[in-house]
């Protein structure tokens, strides 16, 4: 099955937006196709309305003479240009407000994928967007970008780390760093996920609570490194074979691999001699990119929830229809994975509303969010080879879940025992990977019927 991203399905995707209405109605498109037309046996497919018009100008400076996948080049565009974006605009969901923050995960067949080359014209496009931007601004602001390398979430810290004073005896003073953006392009995923298994490894926790923004503090009296409203974007590369291999169960119950996008790449053409993309259309990207920053952004790249970005009524309106879908219960890892979808949604059209220098979301930006979480979902049902009803799971917890099932209530012991106490260890991490999956598979509860120390019992988790 052909994938629909060559140059004339994103042109007919900035054709069918440019149809939005001056009120800023829904595109005339037809809407992005449900994810259930997905099968593990297809690559993904990206719906035209997820290439917005800042976008498709990127994929196809870049991929009109190269062997890179229009999706790693988009995807590259998101994590530049939000890092850039900083946490100045942000959106409020309830009481939680989210920022332009996306990890991503670019996932395929080793060098083949073209990764790599997705990456080169995005990157020297930013460069000149951010030294433009330090012309306008008249400072000497710069994106850092940190060449991978995660192994620890002290390093982390350091590399946007609060200023700190001397001590009493006027040592250990430093100026800290001011700038707290940073995009860590990550390309040897497979890395970093290994180094995950560490003990008392906090790259865990810590890849955690930057994605939700959260102030970095010390845990440790050695450790006295702290990092106040960071805003760091990850941008991995793996292959489909390693993320299968390192991502396991308790990754995926912990909540950490549900925090990245997974976007399935690879090769869609070949082009044996590569021409440079010319310099007019590398400055010309640039200087939209600078605009769109300075506008959205209101000039003020260090801010912290200064500018906030609302939902128009028309798009109030896609949100409430589209949202049940959205939202849908999946079972096993790939529901695990996508626990997020509705968050992602929400900020990737705020992203998409930035690009084009507005603060309010119209109902483009949500077709083009929705068009963006589908292929995730139809990566993650491609890369793991799993459907929504499929569970995914490892068979040994598989068979953890099947005896919960059949003998409701039973007793950690008497789990342990139905292997005669020799898997003691896996039982334990089993109920762990059942109890955390997002929906849970299995639900604990306290029996104090029985008088002393309360018996915990497993059941089959029902959705409510």
């Amino acid at each position: 099955m052909a994938i629909r991203n060559d140059s004339q399905s994103i042109e007919r995707g900035a054709a069918a937006l440019d149809k939005v209405s001056a009120k800023g109605g829904a595109a005339k498109s037809p809407a992005p196709q449900l994810v259930e037309t997905h099968t593990p046996l297809a690559p993904p497919r990206m719906h035209e309305d997820g290439f917005p018009p800042l976008v498709h100008d990127f994929v196809e400076a870049a991929c009109s003479n190269s062997e890179a996948h229009p999706v790693a080049v988009a995807a590259n565009v998101l994590g530049f240009l939000c890092s850039m974006i900083g946490r100045a605009i942000f959106q409020k969901i309830g009481d939680a407000a989210i920022h332009c923050r996306p990890f991503q995960i670019i996932v395929g067949k080793s060098g083949k994928a073209r990764k790599g080359t997705a990456e080169t014209t995005v990157r020297e496009i930013f460069r000149r967007a951010d030294e433009i931007l330090r012309k306008r601004q008249g400072n000497n602001d710069r994106l850092r970008i940190h060449a991978g390398g995660l192994s620890t979430g002290e390093g982390v810290a350091w590399a946007i780390r609060d200023a700190r004073e001397a001590d009493d005896n006027g040592k250990g003073a430093d100026a800290g760093v001011a700038d707290k953006r940073l995009l860590v392009i990550e390309s040897e995923m497979d890395n970093t996920l290994s180094q995950l298994r560490r003990d008392n490894n906090t790259l865990s926790a810590t890849i955690r609570n930057l994605f939700d923004g959260r102030d970095m503090e010390p845990l440790t009296k050695t450790n006295q490194t702290k990092a106040t409203r960071p805003h760091v974007v990850i941008l991995g590369h793996i292959t489909s074979h390693e993320l299968r291999e390192k991502s396991t169960d308790n990754e995926v119950a912990n909540g950490l691999l549900n925090r990245f996008m997974m976007l399935y790449v690879y090769r869609p053409k070949l082009v044996p001699l590569p021409e440079p993309t010319p310099e007019e259309t590398l400055n010309r990207l640039a200087a939209r990119v600078a605009d769109a920053v300075l506008v959205a952004t209101g000039g003020d790249l260090h801010g912290n929830n200064t500018r906030e970005v609302r939902l128009s009524e028309a798009a109030r309106e896609l949100w409430i229809e589209q949202y049940p879908r959205l939202t849908r219960d999946r079972d096993g890892k790939g529901g695990s994975l996508l626990a997020r979808s509705e968050m992602y949604a929400r900020m990737l059209a705020m992203i998409f509303a930035a690009m084009d220098g507005r603060l309010e979301i119209e109902p483009r930006d949500l077709w083009a969010a929705i068009a963006w979480v589908e292929y995730w979902h139809a990566s993650v049902t491609y890369i793991f080879n799993c459907q929504d009803d499929e569970g995914g799971i490892d068979p040994f917890v598989a068979e953890v879940l099947e005896l919960i099932t059949q003998r409701p209530g039973i007793t950690l012991s008497a789990l342990q025992d139905h292997w005669n106490r020799k898997r003691i260890k896996q039982v334990k991490h089993a109920l762990e990977v059942l109890l955390n999956l997002a929906p849970p598979l299995a639900e604990e509860r306290k029996d104090s019927t029985s008088g002393g120390r309360p018996a915990l019992r497993y059941y089959a988790y029902t959705k409510g």
